[in-house]
């Protein structure tokens, strides 16, 4: 993996060297491809027990999926390189006739188009299926689903759900970057040239994307969870969010990494959603 990761750096920064437009444009969607995790035929099979539909965003389809018909519009936005069926548990936890169940594959994942995904675009997919449904009263949310979700209310703070979970979520684009530009062993000049590409990609700096400047609007009422063993992300980063939003509770937890999959996460989760 090394080996590769360093001839990926080469070509990208000889790219660089010959054009900033075709190497910042290379950089910027190298950083933006995730792997697509296949499904298997357990979690398709789950997934069809949904209502399957459709919605466009930026120029690609996502697959959205809806389960119950309860008054109360609830939303699972997953994390990088995964799918809607990490939600299983937490669907099935909820009644039906409560809630109408919401999940999305963002840009580039599970059934949904696309080869490259971002910030950005989950954005974009969270605000053409909240243009569907109407009023969120809950949005569920994991790692860069989570960061997105913030993003989503930052950028549409007339449609914020009532209740907002955040697990595991990063603090920075930029701490993404940091890592990415190392690992790559990029050039100052193929840095340059990515965040110039960035910037018309989004008409916004890379610096704009922190938890203290898309927590600005929220007026939600949070839960954030975060575990004190997070490998990927460190449990610093949601403590920082803690601060940040005055309407939200922190639960700490051990022993659950960052993909807090346990059914003590699943119930919390519950509880908090249901109640008023």
């Amino acid at each position: 993996m090394n080996v590769i990761m360093n001839l990926v750096g080469i070509y990208l920064n000889l790219i660089n060297s010959i054009s900033k437009k075709i190497g910042g444009k290379h950089a910027f969607y190298l950083f933006c491809y995730p792997f697509k995790a296949k499904l298997t035929k357990k979690q398709q099979a789950f997934l069809d027990t949904a209502h399957r539909f459709k919605l466009d965003v930026d120029k690609k389809q996502i697959q959205c999926y809806r389960w119950g018909n309860g008054p109360k519009n609830l939303l699972f936005v997953h994390g990088w390189q995964s799918h809607s069926y990490r939600w299983k548990k937490y669907i099935e936890s909820l009644s039906p006739d409560e809630f109408t169940i919401y999940a999305i594959d963002a840009p580039g994942h599970g059934n949904s188009d696309g080869k490259i995904s971002n910030v950005p675009l989950f954005e974009k997919a969270i605000q053409a299926i909240s243009i569907h449904i109407g009023e969120l009263h809950s949005i569920v949310s994991h790692s860069i689903g989570s960061f997105s979700a913030l993003y989503f209310v930052d950028q549409n703070p007339n449609r914020q759900p009532k209740k907002l979970v955040t697990l595991a979520s990063p603090n920075s684009i930029e701490d993404f970057l940091d890592y990415y530009f190392k690992k790559l062993k990029l050039t100052n000049r193929t840095i340059r040239n990515f965040k110039s590409y960035f910037n018309q990609y989004t008409n916004k700096e890379t610096s704009y994307f922190t938890l203290a400047n898309v927590i600005k609007s929220n007026k939600a009422d949070g839960l954030i969870i975060h575990d004190e063993g997070d490998k990927t992300l460190t449990v610093d980063y949601s403590k920082n969010l803690h601060m940040l939003w005055p309407k939200s509770k922190l639960v700490i937890t051990q022993g659950f990494g960052h993909k807090l999959r346990d059914l003590s996460i699943v119930n919390m989760v519950g509880e908090f959603v249901i109640s008023d």
